[in-house]
């Protein structure tokens, strides 16, 4: 590997790097909200480390504008998680001198979380086990242990700030203490508009067209359009094409059928995630399939 390079940003960076589907949007929301952390503007992640390494440090840096008010830059990006090289990317640029944070959810219930998700965009059509072969991930992104080893290997465990979802379900005030001291901010409470909703899906009753409207987003993602995503949002179209929202994915409105198949397919995560951090994940002890 090679000596990594110096820090892209004179203020001290945070990569919030948990899998989607476990509070992300949340975390984002309540980020902004505070006044004091550094985000990209206009969009909430940049997918810089895994599908858009190719394009530069330069590409990435243009999507933050630090102030003077700001003790921090960050970004979350759900899907550099499960990325084989996002890991090494990283380390590329920061070396150890990066603050990693990682959000997490039970396997079993984030990963029909996910399912639905896909579901929503049209990326994934059918059943659970129709949906899991056409997109492994739905369940590959659960297998935390692996991916964790990755970034483990080459930060550190210790330097690996874990925060669970199930903990902001619970005890939202310990969740942002938690998330703030990963972050090295002081702890504010969150805004009004912070509170509550944290993974909320909605179902579209047209998938082709969801799928081509999630194609055409990307492609003016790419170009850095965010304007005209965010006027399509705020005048009703993603409502139109994707329907309002309902609560997300849970353990006991999870069907008996894909419960069993995700059982089969994640019933040892867990195992495998407490031995690899060397302690059991307590935020998890209630919840029995």
């Amino acid at each position: 590997m090679s000596t990594p390079s110096s820090s892209l940003f004179r203020f001290p960076f945070a990569l919030l790097m948990g899998p989607q589907r476990s509070g992300t949007a949340w975390v984002d929301r309540y980020l902004r909200s505070r006044g004091d952390v550094c985000l990209p503007r206009d969009v909430k992640e940049v997918f810089y480390f895994d599908r858009n390494y190719k394009r530069g440090a330069k590409f990435y840096k243009s999507h933050f504008y630090p102030e003077p008010a700001h003790k921090i830059i960050s970004e979350i990006t759900a899907t550099s998680f499960d990325c084989p090289e996002a890991p090494k990317r990283v380390y590329e640029h920061f070396g150890k001198d990066i603050r990693l944070i990682c959000p997490l959810r039970h396997p079993i219930i984030r990963s029909y979380s996910l399912y639905l998700h896909y579901l929503r965009y049209g990326i994934a059509t059918g059943s659970l086990e129709e949906a899991a072969r056409q997109v492994p991930q739905i369940l590959t992104s659960s297998h935390y242990a692996t991916h964790l080893k990755r970034w483990f290997d080459l930060f550190g465990k210790e330097n690996v700030k874990i925060i669970y979802q199930e903990q902001l379900e619970k005890d939202e005030a310990k969740f942002i203490e938690d998330l703030c001291t990963g972050l090295g901010i002081p702890f504010q409470e969150p805004s009004k508009e912070a509170r509550g909703r944290y993974n909320i899906t909605t179902f579209s009753k047209y998938g082709p067209l969801a799928l081509m409207a999630q194609k055409f987003a990307d492609f003016l993602r790419y170009y850095k359009l965010y304007v005209v995503i965010n006027f399509a949002k705020k005048i009703g179209v993603k409502r139109l094409i994707f329907g309002k929202e309902r609560p997300d994915a849970g353990k006991n409105n999870i069907p008996k059928e894909d419960s069993k198949f995700l059982q089969q397919h994640l019933g040892d995560e867990v195992q495998k995630l407490e031995k690899l951090l060397g302690e059991p994940v307590k935020e998890w002890d209630h919840i029995r399939f």
